[in-house]
């Protein structure tokens, strides 16, 4: 895992798939290669967040962020994909959406997502197509087909097998994605971080405690995230239900806070005892929020095992450092005026 990369070493050549017609090669057949089609590039929009993935993948496992290697990932794609890197069309495993989650604004777009069952540290290891699809939302805006990472029609119907599936919770990525892009909603991550779930689980993980318990640890936070809407709070639901996408859809929107309290919209929610969804232009950016969070629950978590006397900086401290941020913000043409001194914490 040392030495993360951005790139996968299998779209620039550094290893190759396996000799045709051997154990290893038919294995590969099963989870979805497909010899044939034309190599992704590294430099393409596409061979870039393969390359995001895996390193974040790689990162938060390697940094034990995460329960196991459990979570997904999705990004929109504004580049036309190249229809040579893909199944054709009519080779595509078809699938529909529930019938709440309509998308007719991806329609004829391609989403990159982990496939079900697929293990975020092992994204940057392998081929591209064992752990990922990129799925093409047809016309209705109902029905997807999966286009890479899944053995073709034919080649189900002749091995009697089903055809893997894109993560169980892709209804969240389409709706997000149909509703949000133009606001930069361009890519999600689910990750399911320990020390985050662990407070989760503590008395200060009421969502009326939990951001102003993790902000007290780290005084950059409220700078960063109070302008928009701190964490947003999902209470416990199954991980795979419609329900759960309008509930992230309207807390990414600050739509549970009055008019007058919204500025711009979320970047990270957090789904009670389950994890994080933050959003970002890419992979990278969605990550750091989760990242950011989880080692902030790390620092306190740690703290209050090892018995540490770290107090979480108090409100008045907290507002203290905000007056100081925004007068810092703040030009003035009149030198000669009296400053308040702000640097004086309470």
């Amino acid at each position: 895992m040392s030495g993360f990369t951005l790139s996968n070493p299998y779209l620039t050549n550094d290893l190759h798939p396996p000799t045709p017609k051997s154990y290893r090669h038919h294995q590969w057949c099963m989870r979805g290669y497909q010899p044939t089609l034309q190599p992704i590039s590294p430099d393409s929009e596409l061979g870039v967040l393969i390359g995001q993935m895996g390193w974040v993948g790689s990162h938060a496992h390697a940094h034990d962020y995460l329960w196991g290697s459990a979570g997904n990932q999705g990004a929109l794609l504004s580049e036309e994909m190249n229809a040579n890197c893909l199944l054709p069309v009519d080779e595509s495993p078809r699938y529909v959406l529930p019938p709440s989650i309509t998308v007719k604004g991806l329609a004829g777009r391609h989403v990159l997502l982990t496939k079900s069952g697929a293990r975020l540290d092992m994204i940057a290891l392998e081929h591209p197509s064992l752990n990922l699809t990129i799925v093409e939302v047809e016309g209705d805006g109902c029905h997807y087909r999966m286009r890479f990472g899944t053995p073709s029609v034919s080649q189900l119907n002749e091995m009697h097998a089903k055809s893997p599936k894109p993560t169980s919770e892709m209804f969240h990525y389409m709706l997000i994605f149909d509703q949000l892009e133009d606001q930069g909603f361009k890519a999600l991550a689910h990750l399911q971080p320990k020390f985050l779930n662990l407070i989760s689980r503590s008395e200060h993980g009421h969502p009326s405690r939990f951001y102003d318990f993790l902000k007290g640890y780290e005084p950059e936070t409220p700078i960063m995230y109070d302008e928009c809407g701190g964490i947003g709070f999902v209470q416990e639901k199954a991980p795979g239900i419609p329900e759960l996408s309008y509930e992230s859809l309207e807390l990414f929107k600050m739509e549970d806070l009055p008019p007058n309290q919204r500025s711009e919209m979320r970047h990270i929610l957090y789904w009670v005892g389950h994890g994080t969804f933050s959003r970002g232009v890419d992979l990278l950016d969605a990550y750091k929020h989760t990242e950011y969070f989880e080692a902030a629950a790390r620092m306190a978590w740690e703290a209050n095992q090892r018995r540490i006397d770290a107090q979480a900086y108090s409100e008045d401290v907290v507002d203290c450092i905000l007056r100081e941020f925004r007068a810092n913000q703040t030009s003035t043409l009149d030198t000669s005026s009296e400053q308040e001194n702000v640097y004086n914490y309470p």
